[in-house]
């Protein structure tokens, strides 16, 4: 990516954290007919900057299955089904059903030792609420129900993905390729480009392989050769959002798999700033009162290294 890019993606940060200002998508002074009829073409998922998307379900912190019959994601394992803590009084962690056919076999050993931990009693874990970042693939699925969550900031050259939670931010930068040889990171590198009207696409590569880098809230882990192409498609009446997911890892999956998403439009916006790790330690774990002491909790990430 160009220094151009970079800074203007900075800048566009820097506003949503600091002022609470928003952008739109813009067209240059005296545009062509041809430059008119695209910007006609592309879908506006911020209208203004009180809309954010959210899922529209309780248990919407995991995958829905592909729409067409496909090889759909990890689920729930069907004798322990997952029932999120706000649904019923019995909440349950997740425990993985591992007869899917896209894990190759060392995923599924991993996979079966994290089961047997759940089931023993070990608290999972679970990247929000140890304030660590989902990573693209696991994005979609971070967090469920609570508006304001995802908002969309779209300028002509680049498109940010912000997350309310911690105001995490996913750089997409339009119509440019991949980088020949991409810097592994943990959001790897997204590029992407408007479909059909209605539609943005996201694709994504140089993802980091980390231990707690997971492409659900199952735990199911992934190589450096992750490739993880996203389509958010706006409903006509820019109400929803419907996301299809395809996730290919040869280094992991048999083979590629489809899952979904669906958001519904929360105008409970704007963004505001919503710490997390910041309380870690001190008495003061968001997610966890009464478990901080557990000796099975992943410790949250700290940066011991001035700013200035």
């Amino acid at each position: 990516m160009t220094n151009l890019h970079r800074a203007g993606a900075f800048c566009a940060v820097v506003a949503i954290g600091a002022a609470g200002l928003w952008f739109t998508l813009r067209e240059p002074a005296g545009p062509t007919g041809e430059q008119q009829g695209a910007a006609e073409r592309i879908p506006n998922f911020a209208p203004n900057d009180r809309i954010s998307w959210y899922p529209d379900r309780l248990d919407g912190d995991q995958w829905l299955p592909s729409e067409h019959g496909e090889v759909g994601p990890i689920t729930s394992r069907p004798d322990y089904p997952y029932v999120p803590n706000d649904a019923s009084d019995q909440p349950t962690f997740r425990v993985a059903d591992l007869s899917n056919p896209i894990l190759q076999p060392w995923v599924r050993a991993q996979m079966e030792r994290d089961n047997k931990e759940v089931l023993a009693g070990k608290i999972p874990f679970m990247a929000r609420e140890r304030c660590y970042p989902p990573g693209p693939a696991a994005w979609n699925v971070f967090r469920r129900v609570t508006p304001p969550m995802v908002f969309f900031v779209q300028q002509p050259t680049f498109v940010l993905l912000a997350y309310r939670g911690d105001n995490q931010i996913r750089h997409v930068y339009l119509n440019v390729p991949h980088s020949p040889n991409p810097k592994l990171s943990w959001n790897g590198e997204s590029v992407g480009h408007y479909e059909n009207g209605d539609t943005l696409v996201v694709d994504t590569i140089g993802i980091l392989a980390h231990p707690l880098s997971f492409v659900d809230n199952y735990r199911t882990p992934h190589t450096d050769r992750l490739h993880v192409v996203e389509r958010y498609r706006l409903s006509a009446d820019g109400k929803e959002i419907d996301v299809t997911v395809q996730v290919e890892d040869p280094g992991a999956f048999t083979m590629p798999y489809t899952a979904r998403q669906h958001y519904a439009r929360s105008e409970e916006g704007p963004i505001e700033e919503a710490i997390c790790a910041e309380g870690a330690g001190r008495g003061t774990d968001v997610f966890n009162w009464g478990l901080s002491h557990a000796k099975d909790l992943v410790p949250m990430p700290q940066d011991d290294t001035p700013d200035f």
